[in-house]
């Protein structure tokens, strides 16, 4: 008979999926990333560089992006997305100018080799994507955005109440 403190609660076991269904993506985009040489954190800052609209977290994106942007949107420490950009820029992938408004502040931009790398990726991760969602009619996957994107807003919430930045998986 299993234990009191472990008893069924919805909340767990939502939280719970979340977590495998992270690592099991995580995992299906290793061989992908692996191609392109990329790490699963610098293809975050990569797509957000580039704009991706699939964020859907109104993270400026036109004409440049500031590392410390990408840092809030996506819930990680400046220290952590510095090094990744560092690397990025490093690979050619993205560029970095002067703020025309603050010289001490870097805009970030794609480069058209971080396009390609992109548009490289795009079948891939689209095919990761529609065969993880295949069972899902058009409507269900819409109403999974909406909630996934009503718990991120509350987690980055609590996230920044506690000044501890979340950790992306991978």
């Amino acid at each position: 008979m299993p234990h009191n403190a472990f008893r069924f609660r919805a909340e767990d076991a939502i939280s719970l999926n979340l977590m495998d269904l992270a690592n099991i993506i995580a995992h299906q985009c290793e061989e992908m990333l692996a191609e392109a040489s990329l790490t699963a954190p610098q293809w975050t800052v990569l797509m957000n560089v580039a704009g991706d609209a699939n964020f859907q977290d109104g993270a400026r994106n036109h004409d440049g992006i500031f590392s410390s942007e990408i840092a809030s949107a996506r819930g990680l420490s400046r220290p952590h997305i510095s090094a990744t950009v560092t690397e990025l820029i490093r690979k050619g992938l993205i560029s970095q100018q002067d703020d025309p408004q603050d010289r001490r502040r870097k805009l970030l931009r794609v480069t058209p080799e971080g396009l390609e790398v992109l548009r490289r990726l795009q079948p891939k991760r689209q095919g990761i994507n529609d065969m993880l969602l295949r069972d899902l009619t058009p409507d269900q996957r819409q109403r999974m955005l909406d909630l996934l994107v009503t718990v991120r807003r509350r987690a980055r919430g609590i996230a920044d109440q506690a000044a501890t930045p979340l950790r992306i998986a991978g």
